[in-house]
């Protein structure tokens, strides 16, 4: 093949090339941009996941969130109310005749309060900081007034001489001897000693009680002849039936 020829093949490859790139850059200038079709059924499953991941989303922050709400304990209160409702019963009052009057009111509360929570002794800081107490003006005071209207009741007595404790008989003990006989009786325990009253028999009222008046409400028991003794020193008796 000469030379001539061979210029002429290549002219027609050239020719060739271009007008391929010219039918590609046509292509591309009608249709810049290639839609793409979703079918329908795809359409509806990307929607449904959208939406479940949309509900899993709120279920995690409704979890993640803390709980707003509160137990609100309810607070025994006394016929007068709180000091918003009555301020003049959480002042002492001034002359004697209301002073003595006033601490007899609240020594009536003061019992029923200390039944409610199953308490024997009182003591200063709870006036201090149990509601309702906690709002009297001139708190020592005020205990030591409850404390001397409750002791010449007897029904109470100072445990200390420094009169910060105050012992507390909303039921007598030997009501107590009583409870606790027909309770053992009918369980069948016929063996009771004040440390396995304290330990073990925590569910029962009678538990609660010093352990200094646990073991004289069982030496009542003897006395009635409703028990005898096992153990007088370590406070263990047999019931009697």
């Amino acid at each position: 093949m000469g030379v001539r020829e061979r210029r002429r093949e290549k002219k027609k490859e050239k020719e060739a090339e271009k007008v391929v790139d010219q039918s590609e850059s046509s292509s591309i200038a009608e249709s810049p941009h290639t839609p793409v079709t979703v079918e329908s059924d795809a359409h509806e499953e990307i929607l449904q996941t959208a939406e479940v991941s949309h509900v899993e989303v709120e279920a995690k922050e409704s979890v993640a969130e803390p709980s707003t709400q509160t137990t609100v304990q309810e607070v025994l209160l006394p016929k007068w109310g709180t000091a918003e409702e009555s301020e003049w019963m959480y002042h002492i009052p001034k002359s004697e005749k209301e002073r003595r009057l006033w601490a007899e009111e609240w020594s009536d509360f003061l019992l029923e309060w200390m039944k409610s929570e199953g308490l024997h002794v009182l003591s200063l800081s709870m006036i201090i900081d149990e509601d309702p107490f906690c709002d009297i003006l001139g708190k020592i005071d005020a205990f030591r007034l409850f404390g001397e209207v409750l002791i010449e009741k007897e029904v109470a007595e100072w445990l200390d001489k420094k009169q910060k404790q105050l012992r507390v008989y909303w039921r007598p003990l030997e009501e107590w001897a009583d409870l606790m006989y027909q309770w053992a009786l009918k369980t069948g325990n016929r063996r009771l000693d004040v440390k396995s009253l304290v330990i073990q028999e925590t569910q029962e009222e009678f538990a609660t009680l010093p352990e200094a008046d646990l073991h004289e409400v069982l030496s009542l028991m003897v006395r009635d002849n409703a028990a005898e003794w096992v153990d007088k020193k370590k406070g263990a008796i047999r019931i009697l039936v």
